[in-house]
């Protein structure tokens, strides 16, 4: 009977995610599989021989495992689309939604437990996203224009990571408010907003815990615009210290399969935590399970 080959597992590391305090997960993946027998290789992005496309196209693994926070999971899953090769997440970064919203767990020992056990594989979402001024991209948890882009835009500025650099680029953000007046289209028909957020929601909650859609499903080949009509200081807060959803009053949520925003004058925009300037008009549409990602969970059928 011949022998089954060990499994191939790409480790694709941002060292920048999570701060410079954050152990060296590099540490923690070679120790781990010191004495097992699995194949592992290990990608750095901040020092790449060679495109990430062209690496895993070599490297042939039957896995690869996003190392740090979401910007990182995203980068690898822009790799993995419409293939049978299955995403893990090892979470290392400032803000770690997608594994929250995966029920993954954040201790680094048992995601390489979970990665190298017999896996449960979920397919995904993903929204494909187009602006008038940056290239295609693909959202797989939360994408907004207006405030929290704002946040964004102002987090990456200070340089401080993880809660307390939300928390001093807070206040200075909210200061900067402004109200948008844009135009939707779902397909079905067009409605005219003013709102201080329009939110491109695949998941369910932020890194930080805040809920923003409360009903939302990966796998469901929809996506919702939730629109925050309403916003006060203490809401912006709940995406920082608080796990209680938006209040409903202040929102509206439109389930969408594609949608055409336009802004009456330019808003910032933010996909999965990555800031992309200013744009006055966004297009989204819904690619069904169109990622494989590993979940907790007994081997599937």
């Amino acid at each position: 009977m011949a022998q089954q080959s060990p499994m191939r597992l790409l480790f694709v590391i941002n060292p920048l995610s999570g701060g410079k305090k954050k152990a060296d997960p590099e540490v923690l993946i070679t120790n781990y599989f010191a004495e097992r027998t699995e194949e592992i290789s290990i990608f750095h992005l901040d020092q790449p021989q060679e495109e990430l496309s062209a690496y895993i196209k070599k490297c042939r693994p039957d896995c690869v495992i996003a190392v740090g926070g979401d910007g990182t999971v995203k980068l690898v899953a822009e790799q993995l689309l419409n293939t049978d090769i299955p995403m893990g997440i090892l979470p290392a970064g400032s803000a770690n939604g997608m594994a929250a919203e995966l029920s993954l767990p954040g201790d680094g020992q048992q995601a390489l437990e979970l990665i190298t056990q017999p896996v449960r594989i979920r397919e995904i979402d993903v929204i494909s996203i187009r602006t008038n001024n940056t290239p295609d991209h693909i959202c797989i948890h939360l994408s907004d224009m207006g405030l929290n882009a704002l946040l964004v835009k102002n987090f990456e500025q200070r340089g401080i990571r993880g809660k307390l650099g939300y928390a001093l680029s807070t206040f200075k953000t909210f200061t900067q408010k402004k109200l948008l007046e844009v135009q939707i289209e779902n397909g079905k028909f067009i409605i005219s907003r003013k709102a201080y957020m329009i939110v491109l929601a695949n998941a369910r909650m932020y890194g930080t815990g805040a809920s923003i859609n409360p009903d939302g499903n990966l796998s469901d080949g929809v996506f919702e615009v939730v629109i925050l009509r309403k916003l006060s200081f203490f809401e912006l807060l709940k995406m920082l210290f608080r796990h209680r959803p938006f209040d409903p009053k202040k929102t509206e949520i439109i389930p969408a399969s594609q949608v055409n925003i336009i802004s009456l004058k330019k808003a910032h925009f933010q996909v999965d935590g990555e800031y992309l300037g200013k744009s006055s008009q966004v297009i989204a549409t819904i690619l069904p399970r169109a990622l494989k990602v590993i979940v907790p969970g007994e081997k599937s059928s």
